[in-house]
């Protein structure tokens, strides 16, 4: 029975009676299903609410689900990514430590045909370092290493090359090409192996095969002689 018949029954029965009280009774329940149906429509109203809230919650379900799934994917791409870049951090440890036994290799290769050309320097210019009383030959690289700091930094390794002859001292320093700082450098350390050996050169002698004309210059204020081949000029 739907609300239509309901109220038709009400309504014939509101007619129907035969005395006051009986139609205030038939009144009432009137009024009491009139707001009975109210109460209807509102919950019909209400279940369609629901019924919508209820789709879009399986619709965000479905959503969640194949996010799911996509981060499931992702991470197992992630997973391939981590060990392709575990097995590349293992091949650049493995060219790291190649790397790390060529460098050794060059620097003792180096270091060898560093004293190769510095004594090929020196022999080219035999003639002019014999008029000066120095025998190319004779010309020994000392180093020293400030293990406490007393003359430099702690623990640096200094170099000079050096000739002694008749308790005479010279310090040399051999460079290809002769720059200003190469200059400050050298005459910074005569003044420390002065120290270390407790003995002053009688000359301090630059030999190179070029040499910038600004370090030729300095040279001549720090008292520093100069032998070279050729004076070169930035413009």
């Amino acid at each position: 029975m739907d609300w239509k018949t309901v109220e038709e029954i009400i309504e014939r029965a509101v007619r129907a009676a035969r005395t006051e009280e009986l139609r205030d009774i038939a009144e009432a329940i009137k009024t009491i299903a009139e707001h009975i149906k109210k109460i209807y429509e509102i919950l019909g109203r209400h279940a369609e609410i629901l019924e919508g809230h209820s789709r879009i919650l399986q619709e965000h379900s479905r959503i969640l689900q194949e996010h799911s799934k996509i981060l499931q994917e992702h991470s197992k791409i992630l997973e391939g990514h981590s060990k392709i870049l575990e097995s590349h951090s293992k091949i650049l440890q493995e060219h790291s430590k190649a790397l790390m036994r060529i460098e050794a290799s060059l620097r003792s290769l180096s270091g060898r045909v560093g004293i190769d050309l510095e004594r090929m320097i020196l022999n080219v210019y035999s003639d002019i370092l014999e008029e000066l009383g120095i025998s190319p030959a004779r010309v020994e690289k000392i180093s020293y290493k400030d293990i406490d700091g007393r003359y430099y930094r702690k623990g640096a390794r200094l170099e000079i090359d050096i000739y002694v002859h008749d308790n005479i001292t010279y310090f040399i320093e051999v460079k290809s090409l002769l720059e200003l700082d190469d200059v400050e450098w050298f005459y910074e350390r005569c003044e420390i192996f002065e120290k270390i050996l407790g003995k002053k050169p009688v000359k301090k002698i630059i030999v190179a095969i070029n040499a910038m004309k600004e370090a030729i210059e300095r040279a001549k204020e720090l008292g520093i002689e100069t032998i070279y081949g050729r004076e070169l000029e930035i413009k």
